[in-house]
């Protein structure tokens, strides 16, 4: 590390206070000229206005090369357990990134908002819904404190919230109706949100907005069938239907946008099919699922019953194209990949192909009796 020293002119204080009016004057002046009418009140032009130049008695901090270094190595280790599917471990790493990122960043930073996301995420895996919450809302407060709640990043916090709230409804057993309901209602209106900032921020077919829309239609989806599961009357009504068609024209459109999105340069793809990115791989899967959903009925763990096999012929192809897709880009433990077989399976049952639901029970089980080994020696699968 070098160090540079400046040696400042000692300019008379008059001259320096008549550079600084001589300033003020002509940056006032310009905008007084340029700027239009606000709505909220007219615009001050005067040229008396008080300019508050800020001191501080610390040097600025430069950067700590070594500090930073552990913290990488601390978001690799993150990174490899949670490929590996092993939360726990991930969780304790995530911890110790935010105990980190707060001494070295401070509390209000965005890499510490992202280390309260981290923890977030773990404990969604784990299935621990009010500290993923917790975790998700502290990441949502900082992003929104620090860099505005209509930046990028806060839409992502909003977007993980919402997509909490749609797993928790889904997985949670101790959730009554109301519940489920409840915390649908507020998966839609954080993921309407993060849409919104998205397609502001990074545009209508940036990878985040597409996921946001698709996440949205399987909300909304959602929403409807546990509104069909806790009606008396399993007839749909005439609204219910359009809230359906609704939220499948969103998978439907989010899937078009996510297959035109082109594949990385670097990446030597051998895929025959549609699918060839991660991005149009979750907006497959979401589609998939509604498909699946919207034509069958759950008897039990081995029993479903079919209304409709070209429907779900449809769901079955984009299935296979979405894990033949996520095989090849994804470790075989990615939480990613091991639910689309889980959901593949659940088909595959609805079909009457029980041996081969039972080959992906089985893939499922043996991906996680594995080994975690340093990225350079798995040469296999970012």
């Amino acid at each position: 590390m070098w160090k540079q020293t400046l040696k400042v002119a000692q300019v008379p204080t008059r001259v320096v206070k008549s550079l600084i009016r001589s300033k003020i004057t002509v940056v006032q002046t310009k905008a007084a000229k340029q700027a239009p009418q606000s709505s909220r009140g007219p615009v001050n032009t005067g040229a008396t206005a008080k300019i508050k130049i800020p001191t501080t008695k610390q040097p600025l901090q430069m950067p700590n090369e070594e500090k930073e270094r552990a913290l990488a190595k601390i978001q690799y280790e993150i990174r490899t357990h949670h490929k590996h599917g092993n939360y726990t471990d991930a969780l304790s790493s995530s911890e110790q990134l935010l105990k980190e990122s707060r001494e070295h960043f401070g509390k209000d930073h965005p890499v510490t908002a992202s280390s309260y996301n981290n923890i977030g995420l773990m404990h969604k895996h784990l299935g621990n819904w009010a500290e993923s919450r917790k975790n998700y809302h502290e990441s949502l407060r900082i992003y929104g404190r620090v860099v505005g709640k209509d930046h990028a990043s806060y839409a992502a916090a909003l977007h993980n919230i919402g997509s909490l709230n749609n797993l928790q409804a889904h997985l949670d057993t101790g959730l009554t109706a109301i519940q489920r309901l409840q915390l649908n209602e507020e998966a839609l209106e954080h993921l309407q949100d993060a849409w919104r900032i998205r397609q502001v921020e990074l545009g209508e077919d940036h990878q985040y907005t597409i996921a946001s829309r698709s996440s949205y239609g399987a909300t909304l989806a959602s929403q409807v069938l546990q509104t069909i599961k806790s009606s008396k009357n399993k007839k749909m009504s005439k609204l219910t239907e359009q809230r359906w068609n609704a939220a499948e024209d969103h998978l439907r459109q989010a899937l078009k946008q996510a297959l035109d999105i082109p594949q990385h340069k670097d990446v030597k793809s051998t895929l025959k099919g549609h699918i060839k990115t991660l991005s149009a791989a979750s907006a497959a899967q979401n589609l998939a699922i509604f498909l699946k959903t919207r034509v069958t009925d759950i008897v039990d763990e081995d029993t479903i019953n079919v209304l409709d096999y070209d429907v779900l012929a449809e769901a079955r192809q984009l299935y296979e194209e979405v894990l033949d897709a996520r095989q090849e880009l994804l470790a075989d433990t990615h939480p990613d990949l091991v639910a689309t077989k889980f959901s593949m399976a659940e088909l595959m049952v609805a079909l009457g192909e029980n041996d081969a639901a039972n080959e992906l029970r089985e893939e499922i089980v043996k991906s996680y009796d594995v080994q975690e080994v340093d990225g350079s020696e798995e040469g296999k699968k970012a």
